[in-house]
């Protein structure tokens, strides 16, 4: 596992760290930093890449981050490394975070980078310990999502509540995977990370964590492709069942 680090003339002041995990979205890391370059200052501390890719991800990273206004760490997961799928590449982001708030954000600006903002500002005006961006309520909307993976995406939001209808309790969107969430109300040693699902991990093998949502508009792929297939469907439907049993 390679880890790098661009600091530049950045100062270390925000309280979020940003984690992004990434698997082939070499076209998606300039304008993602572009648009997180407009969020107001004080906000990040740090963007973290947890990079699964076997395309120029890396090297376009490498290229663009000392530039960036704030820290870019960049940690690359060779293939034998690469456990627990995007979840466990958001756990080994949360290990190597700074931050007194850890937010998860995906590549490829379907999660607006603009709503991080109302993520930290709701998670201070609430005294709350995460903070779920959500497609399920007023002023939400899915539109991003194709009918085959909007259906998908609604059946497995209804089997997770049904399957842990206390845990998910104020939370409409457990698929969503755009969240902040309270460094010190996370222990890490809990997470048992698998697939792409780790707000549901994080919901279900946490007790007691404060919540409240912010609706964002779920956007179209800016660039790439999908890496939901199959396989991931398999893997959420084994990691459900692993956590009915463990809970």
């Amino acid at each position: 596992m390679a880890l790098l680090e661009w600091v530049g003339q950045a100062q270390k002041t925000g309280a979020v760290s940003l984690v992004v995990p990434t698997r082939n979205e070499a076209g998606n890391v300039i304008e993602l930093l572009a648009r997180l370059h407009g969020l107001p200052l004080g906000l990040l501390r740090e963007v973290i890449f947890v990079d699964d890719s076997d395309d120029d991800t890396v090297a376009v990273i490498e290229r663009a981050a000392p530039a960036f206004s704030v820290p870019v760490v960049l940690v690359h997961r060779e293939p034998g490394e690469r456990t627990g799928g995007l979840s466990g590449a958001v756990v080994a982001g949360f290990r190597q975070a700074r931050g007194d708030w850890l937010a998860v954000m995906d590549a490829d600006l379907q999660h607006p980078p603009e709503v991080l903002a109302g993520l930290y500002g709701t998670a201070g005006d609430r005294q709350v310990d995460i903070v779920c961006a959500t497609r399920n309520v007023a002023g939400g909307d899915r539109a991003g999502l194709s009918g085959a993976r909007d259906l998908i995406s609604r059946s497995f939001t209804g089997l997770a509540r049904v399957a842990f209808p206390r845990r998910l309790r104020g939370v409409s969107d457990p698929m969503s995977g755009f969240f902040l969430v309270r460094r010190d109300a996370v222990v890490l040693e809990d997470l048992r990370p698998a697939g792409f699902k780790i707000l549901l991990e994080i919901l279900v093998r946490t007790h007691g964590l404060r919540r409240a949502e912010v609706p964002f508009e779920f956007a179209d792929r800016f660039a790439g492709d999908s890496k939901a297939s199959l396989r991931e469907g398999v893997t959420y439907l084994r990691h459900v069942a692993r956590l009915r049993l463990a809970a």
